[in-house]
């Protein structure tokens, strides 16, 4: 069965698309359905963009099929890591970490999966703008009220990656970040942080990346740093290419506008170290930039769980997912840290599941605040 909402008229004042609104539903079509609910919709909704106006995002809403508490079931929202920069590469066409995330709504949570903003052909994908990516995990929040009323206003938030990122910065927009819901508290998988700016700050000196980051292929590092550079720009284009990046550097840059995480890495020579950013004001504009991102300056009221892996193969390492939690502690945050010996970024998501599982429980239950 398939239900559709129409958009409002976007140029009529009093039903302009607003952020939270939901725009359609389809049920039973589009996106990577959860197994075991006994309802999957894919939605678009209207969403903040990450220069203040008004972006149309998709997302994934799953209603679980155990009897429904008292008041709702309650709500996870998942914001999905970094799936590329190439028009085709919205999470949703992808079946990131389902199992995972079959299990939370198996054990009677609704769960919803944004795709952030950008995508599709001419679209400008700010990669890495949490701001952007907070809002949409929030207004999918509020379009999903429009959507059901079996959901409960009490919701938690939980991410992997870039989306461990935006959990952070959900939280520290307090429990009332969605209008009229309660935001319990927030599950960071392996979050974006530090390890990008030690990165790109490697690329820029000459610093061979294999040092701060053993585990990080170097081809894998050039693929991040070439959609890092791409979604920055997108957010501040006084950032010049032409400046930023070195010759050599540039074949990654242009392979990635088309490329999703999934694909092959892009078959092309890697540029000698020393030879992938260069200094000066578009640099210094990207180093701002990414820093403006880091969730390690927040400062959280509610409470949060950080999980990372014990061998990451990509950015956020051990030592530099500690920096971002002892950092943050110090502005007072209440954070339960779990740390999975052996498991890559990626595995830390379902290797955490039955800790991830319990903390929501305590959160839902008020045994943490």
């Amino acid at each position: 069965m398939t239900s559709t909402i129409k958009p409002p008229p976007a140029d009529a004042d009093a039903g302009a698309p607003r952020p939270g609104m939901l725009l359609t539903s389809r049920r039973g079509e589009g996106g990577h359905p959860l197994p075991d609910a006994a309802e999957n919709h894919f939605v678009t909704y209207a969403s903040t963009s990450f220069d203040g106006g008004v972006a149309v995002v998709s997302g994934q809403v799953a209603l679980p099929r155990t009897s429904m508490p008292a008041g709702g079931y309650p709500v996870v929202c998942w914001a999905p890591g970094t799936s590329g920069m190439g028009p085709h590469c919205a999470p949703s066409n992808f079946p990131g970490h389902v199992q995972t995330l079959n299990e939370w709504v198996r054990r009677g949570y609704a769960v919803l999966r944004t795709d952030y903003e950008g995508w599709g052909e001419g679209a400008r994908r700010p990669l890495l703008n949490q701001l952007s990516n907070s809002h949409a995990v929030v207004n999918l929040v509020g379009a999903a009220q429009a959507l059901s009323d079996k959901l409960s206003r009490s919701w938690l938030v939980m991410g992997h990656s870039e989306g461990g990122g935006a959990a952070l910065w959900t939280a520290s927009r307090g429990s009332h970040a969605a209008g009229g819901c309660d935001l319990k508290g927030a599950i960071a998988l392996a979050p974006v942080g530090p390890g990008v700016l030690k990165l790109m700050g490697d690329l820029a000196d000459g610093t061979d990346t294999r040092i701060a980051f053993p585990l990080l292929a170097p081809e894998v590092a050039a693929y991040l740093a070439a959609a890092t550079v791409l979604g920055a720009k997108v957010s501040d284009p006084l950032i010049v290419l032409d400046d930023l990046v070195a010759p050599a550097f540039r074949p990654f840059v242009e392979a990635s506008r088309a490329t999703c995480v999934v694909d092959p890495l892009p078959s092309l020579p890697l540029p000698p170290v020393g030879h992938y950013l260069r200094g000066g004001s578009s640099y210094a504009r990207l180093d701002g930039f990414l820093r403006g991102q880091d969730a390690s300056s927040l400062s959280l009221s509610l409470p949060v769980m950080v999980a990372q892996a014990g061998s990451d193969n990509l950015t956020p390492t051990p030592e530099t997912t500690t920096e971002m939690v002892r950092a943050l502690e110090t502005r007072g945050a209440a954070i339960v840290f779990k740390s999975y010996a052996g498991k890559n970024h990626s595995e830390v998501v379902a290797a955490s599941l039955d800790d991830a599982l319990a903390f929501a429980d305590d959160v839902f239950a008020g045994r943490r605040r």
